[in-house]
């Protein structure tokens, strides 16, 4: 018997497709801290700060041998992110330095180009698809001319992504995907072996890696896992940052005067809105018996560490249900815990400080054309389906008009 049980499918749940964060918040308020569902073969949720954040730093019980519930056996291998210690802290250390702040911050004016363009090309519309316009196209082109892949297969490299993480995708559909994601890395690893240029996976290739058979490169295999891992994580990451951070905005007609009126809270505005909709749900395998806020849980069960709980816990931010720039501390875990927090996490940062600087700048006030169409993915990497958007050009005197306030419908 596994008690207590509540039932709930972070898959498949219909008021998580509605809006995944609201059913998230109604666990956090009704079910137990920690509670057993039967959905998708069975696994545990955490649904506390306390547990999730257990759960992350404790890679001894928790193990991350298993990136799905259920667990899918053909699922590509992702180093490091499928790698307990030891073995996980030689790829880490290996991969580090492309990831640190310094090594980021050149990469500025490029962030900065491709927003100017994609804004450019959409501020004349008056209106977007916002996650299909921009969202899922400013991450993905900043992604791919860092890491080497060719940007003419950029809508090529989109679809797979969004096909792959779609929780309506079978696991023998995934498992097809992964493999045409893997023939690209695999072309794209061979041509810098054989010709290195000045991108990320060249100077990876070029590395030396040290682990306790000495010093060493990574091995073609090793390559292709390492290449998987972030070619998902970059591809799909920020896009879904993006998304929820302007669905709140386009409802927050304060927030937006704020930021027009000064800029300089986009750093703050940046970290509070991944406070407040983080969208990664992290399965773990149970290696041994545990105990976990008074329950057993048994060595062999899987367990589900929904991350929007660390940011929404009451004794680590104030009234975390309000979205505001003035906390004197943004504490969330949008980005992980422990040993696999995100390595991309400054560049994710810089392209989102860049994209609402530049967003309020060219388009100003904004709003959701028809609230609730928008819909949800389920699943371990929660996303917006679409997100319609409007907002008034500028006039002659670069200032923007006002939106009237019966511009926002519901859907129905």
């Amino acid at each position: 018997m596994r008690e207590p049980v509540y039932e709930f499918d972070y898959i498949a749940d219909p008021a998580l497709l509605a809006d995944c964060h609201a059913r998230y918040w109604q666990l956090r308020d009704q079910a137990p801290e920690v509670f057993w569902t039967n959905a998708n073969g069975g696994h545990w949720v955490c649904n506390s700060a306390a547990t999730v954040t257990q759960v992350l730093r404790h890679p001894e019980y928790f193990s991350s041998r298993f990136l799905s519930i259920p667990p899918n056996p053909g699922q590509p291998r992702m180093i490091p992110e499928m790698l307990d210690p030891p073995q996980h802290r030689a790829y880490r250390q290996v991969l580090r330095p492309f990831f640190e702040s310094k090594a980021i911050a050149p990469l500025e004016t490029q962030v900065e180009e491709w927003t100017e363009r994609l804004l450019g090309d959409a501020a004349a519309r008056g209106e977007c698809e916002f996650v299909g316009a921009i969202a899922s196209r400013l991450p993905v082109a900043v992604f791919m001319e860092l890491f080497g892949f060719p940007i003419k297969k950029f809508d090529e490299f989109r679809g797979l992504v969004v096909d792959f993480f779609s929780a309506q995708a079978t696991p023998d559909e995934r498992n097809g995907l992964g493999q045409a994601i893997s023939v690209h890395i695999a072309e794209l690893i061979q041509q810098r072996i054989e010709a290195p240029c000045d991108d990320m996976i060249s100077k990876i290739i070029a590395s030396d890696f040290v682990d306790e058979a000495g010093v060493r490169r990574l091995d073609f295999g090793e390559l292709m896992s390492i290449g998987f891992l972030m070619f998902l994580a970059g591809l799909d990451t920020v896009t879904n940052a993006m998304s929820f951070g302007m669905r709140h905005l386009a409802h927050d007609r304060a927030l937006q005067e704020k930021v027009i009126a000064d800029p300089g809270v986009i750093p703050d505005l940046v970290e509070e809105l991944l406070r407040r909709y983080a969208f990664v749900a992290t399965p773990r395998y149970v290696v041994e018996d545990v105990e976990l806020a008074g329950v057993i849980i048994p060595g062999g069960d899987l367990i589900l560490a929904p991350l929007p709980m660390v940011g929404w816990d009451n004794q680590l931010n104030a009234k975390p249900e309000e979205v505001s720039v003035e906390r004197p501390f943004y504490r969330h875990a949008a980005f992980g815990s422990g040993i696999h927090t995100c390595l991309g996490l400054h560049l994710a940062r810089m392209e989102l400080a860049v994209f609402y600087r530049q967003w309020f700048e060219r388009m100003g006030r904004f709003r959701q054309i028809v609230r609730g169409d928008e819909g949800c993915r389920g699943g371990s990497v929660m996303a917006l389906e679409r997100l319609h958007l409007a907002w008034e050009p500028k006039g002659e005197d670069g200032g923007f008009s006002p939106l009237p306030p019966h511009s926002i419908r519901s859907k129905g």
